[in-house]
């Protein structure tokens, strides 16, 4: 029994002396760490990696008393990668000590080979290789991924131990595309080296305007959109109760319309938004903010409303009457219809107030188009947010501006105050003929005036 014993514990000895010499002698590249793999924020927001847009890549190895010493680094990036205007810089850091390393860098395709001149070793304390890669082009679509390669050290060649975290980096939106596109061009250093232009036209941030403030634009015509259908109606009403015959609701009426019209509309929405949860009406804060510019518009609306009421000639209401019908009638089939086309305009005018005073909702967190803009310019430094949300604006004031401005010609024309102005067409003076132009565009002009 003890004869078969002994090839038995000689096997048991020669397994564990074998098993020190693989696992537990120091030399072995499997205790080599990799504490950073991080990528510096390239988009505009300044947080994300994106893909498709140069960054900066830092890579750093720890390297202990049981590791052998580290000769060469090569790191496999996702295929597609552009390296072909990048750097590469090595550091090694013992303690606060940084060592300036020049390496021998070999770019291929998407892997970098980093040679070291001399095998860093751990023999006292513990040292760190630190790899920088400057502008490295990541795949445009984005991803997430671990850097793979290997490391020769000096008792063999090993594996790139993965990192704490994978590499994320994300597809490059179409705004940040033409950022990236306007970053390269000599024009726009040339326009961004003027302060005024660079301050206030700035064409990046002109590009970034327009995608983020679309949504805040987006919103504050639907606010509007809303707000003033509702607005109609009540103005309305009102405006019938400032003309009732019982002299309360005339009162009621009157005293609403002057509180509303005589305070800011500031004001209204701080009581609005701030007074209503204080007795504990709690509302979203959209519908909180159409209501405002609503009842704010409806009292604006009563005064059009009455005065186009109060302007159709009181001998309209008579004929009504002689043929038969009541007042409702006449109001519904005479009244109103000549009235709406006369305040049309006056109501154009006071929907483009509406849209532009939306503006005052970002005082309370509703994110519209100037609140957008707000945030975009405290974070890029710049009053270029702020124009490009003028022009968000004009392209709905300058329309109905000159809508206002035709409605109010036809209207003109139509009740004989004034006639529509012959168009000229220029003529040189010294041109034959030209005598008797001008003398028939004096014969019209004074058959107008006779007019």
């Amino acid at each position: 029994m003890r004869s078969n014993q002994r090839p038995r514990a000689l096997f048991a000895t020669l397994v564990a002396a074998l098993f020190a010499v693989v696992v537990l002698l120091p030399g072995t590249a499997s205790a080599l760490d990799v504490t950073q793999s991080s990528t510096r924020p390239n988009g505009f927001a300044g947080q994300d990696t994106y893909g498709g847009m140069p960054t900066r890549l830092t890579w750093k190895l720890k390297i202990d008393q049981a590791d052998p010493g580290v000769q060469s680094v090569v790191l496999e990036f996702p295929k597609g990668t552009d390296l072909s205007k990048s750097t590469v810089s090595a550091v090694k850091l013992t303690g606060i000590n940084r060592t300036p390393i020049k390496p021998t860098v070999a770019l291929d395709g998407s892997t970098v080979s980093v040679t070291l001149n001399e095998s860093i070793d751990s023999l006292e304390s513990i040292n760190y290789l630190r790899i920088q890669v400057e502008d490295l082009v990541l795949p445009a679509d984005g991803g997430k991924f671990q850097i793979n390669g290997s490391i020769a050290t000096s008792s063999g060649v090993v594996a790139v131990p993965p990192a704490t975290q994978a590499l994320v980096f994300k597809k490059m939106t179409l705004a940040e595309s033409w950022i990236f596109w306007l970053d390269g061009k000599q024009w726009v250093v040339s326009w961004n080296s003027v302060r005024f232009l660079q301050m206030f036209f700035n064409p990046q941030i002109m590009v970034a305007s327009v995608f983020v403030e679309f949504k805040g634009w987006m919103l504050a015509l639907l606010l509007v959109a809303i707000g003033f259908p509702v607005a109609i109606p009540a103005g309305l009403m009102l405006a019938f109760a400032k003309m009732a015959k019982l002299r309360l609701i005339r009162w009621v009426a009157a005293f609403y319309v002057n509180v509303i019209r005589g305070t800011p509309l500031f004001l209204q929405i701080y009581i609005v938004f701030f007074g209503l949860p204080l007795i504990g009406i709690q509302g979203n804060k959209y519908v909180l903010g159409i209501i405002v510019l609503a009842l704010n518009s409806s009292a604006y609306l009563a005064e059009i409303f009455r005065a186009g009421i109060q302007s159709i000639s009181k001998g309209q209401f008579e004929a009504a009457a002689s043929l038969g019908m009541t007042y409702a009638k006449a109001m519904q089939h005479i009244i109103i219809p000549q009235t709406v086309k006369r305040v049309l305009p006056t109501m154009t005018s006071e929907f483009i107030l509406l849209y532009k005073d939306t503006a005052m909702l970002s005082a309370v967190g509703v994110f519209e188009l100037m609140m957008f803009s707000k945030n975009l310019s405290a974070n890029s430094g710049n009053v270029t947010p702020y124009v490009m949300a003028a022009a968000f604006y004009l392209i709905v004031t300058t329309p109905l501006i000159s809508y206002v401005r035709t409605l109010e010609e036809r209207l003109a024309v139509a009740e004989g105050g004034a006639a529509s102005k012959p168009k000229k067409k220029r003529r040189s003076r010294w041109l034959p003929g030209n005598a008797g132009t001008d003398t028939a565009l004096l014969g019209t002009s004074a058959q107008h005036e006779s007019r």
